[in-house]
């Protein structure tokens, strides 16, 4: 079964990869052995971004619906100091790393709302058991929205609009950072926002039906340039479903273009029971370079994609190595430590569970190619 999962921004030498930023959490209700898996999700956020700010957030443990596994609300801050787009806003944990300051000061960056009644599992090495949703994918999930992976959408009636979402909209929940008066303007994620043939939704009149059309026409495209380039010089899709879901259309990839299974599922809207995806995948980490972050020099992901060959990823890995391969699925693997031994050998595969493994550089050799695939384990 897929779930669903909401976000929405609100304003106000081999060596291991060192830390980029501080993920520093408060916990509201949430059990101990479900902390441990939110702050390992946070350690993989941490391997990825750079900031010299410290993120703050808050995770509360509440129920929030039978269909909802979380919901972020990202606090945020336009036009601050060396602010790349004018009149828009920025996440403000992106905010701060950009500027290299704290904008917010006694404000958290971002908060998300956990499911309480949910099934879930609380282990990091992602074997989730059917029936149970992995804790490690669903954080990850919310950590990506509140770091930037969001905007402003709404629509209501025929009207679409960026920039005019209200607390109530949220009702019963609530931020412990003030609700802000977002006056009509997109977010950094929604300039990146277009229609095939109507263009961005940025030039569109907001409010306004023609944006409000293009919100629910399922061609949504993030037409970034790294992001183009990561996705083979095609626009990624964006959800944008005929029926406007608020806070899942417009903030998410596309369902249907990146189902269970492919790289790039981690920031869909659904997630499935007994599965686990513990990295953002090449398409988010590219559009996270879009709107303005800035990748830990040591992370590995697919800029471009070389159809000819395999790859891995994450590159570090901390449990899971999962290959990519466009044309079939890799019958024979061997694992080589740095000296050439073998440490395992692997069937049929499309990743490799490699919590058993000392941290180190290893080799991947494909058996039916000859292909050899470096890699490096934390």
């Amino acid at each position: 079964m897929r779930i669903l999962m909401c976000s929405l921004l609100m304003a106000s030498a081999f060596a291991l990869p060192s830390r980029g930023a501080t993920i520093d959490i408060s916990y509201n209700l949430v059990p101990a052995e479900a902390q441990v898996a939110i702050e390992h999700a946070a350690g993989i956020w941490e391997t990825i971004l750079v900031s010299d700010v410290p993120i703050k957030v808050l995770v509360t443990w509440a129920p929030i619906g039978n269909s909802t596994l979380g919901i972020t609300f990202p606090n945020g801050r336009k036009d601050f100091p060396s602010a790349p787009v004018p009149q828009t806003w920025y996440a403000t944990a992106l905010a701060n790393a950009i500027s290299g300051t704290e904008l917010n000061p006694g404000e958290n960056d971002f908060e998300f709302f956990l499911n309480s009644s949910t099934d879930w599992y609380y282990g990091t090495d992602g074997t989730t058991p059917d029936g149970q949703h992995d804790l490690v994918s669903i954080a990850l999930h919310e950590m990506g929205h509140g770091l930037g992976f969001v905007g402003l959408s709404k629509k209501e009636g025929n009207t679409g609009s960026l920039g005019l979402l209200l607390q109530s909209d949220f009702a019963p929940l609530i931020t412990s950072f003030p609700w802000p008066q977002l006056d009509t303007l997109p977010g950094i994620f929604d300039r990146f926002l277009a229609h095939p043939q109507n263009g961005p939704l940025e030039l569109m009149e907001n409010p306004g039906v023609a944006l409000g059309s293009a919100m629910t026409s399922n061609q949504l495209r993030f037409n970034g340039t790294i992001a183009m380039d990561a996705n083979g010089g095609i626009e990624p899709r964006i959800y944008s479903p005929s029926v406007f879901a608020l806070g899942s259309s417009c903030v998410h990839l596309n369902e249907s273009s990146y189902p269970e299974g492919n790289p790039n599922e981690l920031m869909t809207p659904f997630s499935s029971t007994g599965s686990a995806n513990h990295w953002p995948g090449p398409l988010c980490l590219a559009i996270m370079r879009d709107i303005g972050w800035t990748i830990a020099p040591d992370v590995g992901f697919a800029e471009h994609h070389d159809h000819d060959r395999t790859g891995v990823y994450p590159n570090p890995v901390i449990d899971r190595l999962n290959l990519l391969v466009p044309f079939q699925r890799i019958r024979n693997a061997t694992v080589l430590d740095a000296m050439g031994r073998t440490v395992d050998s692997i069937g049929i595969i499309n990743s490799i569970d490699v919590c058993f493994l000392s941290s180190g550089s290893y080799t991947l050799r494909i058996e039916e190619t000859g292909q050899v695939v470096r890699f490096m384990k934390q």
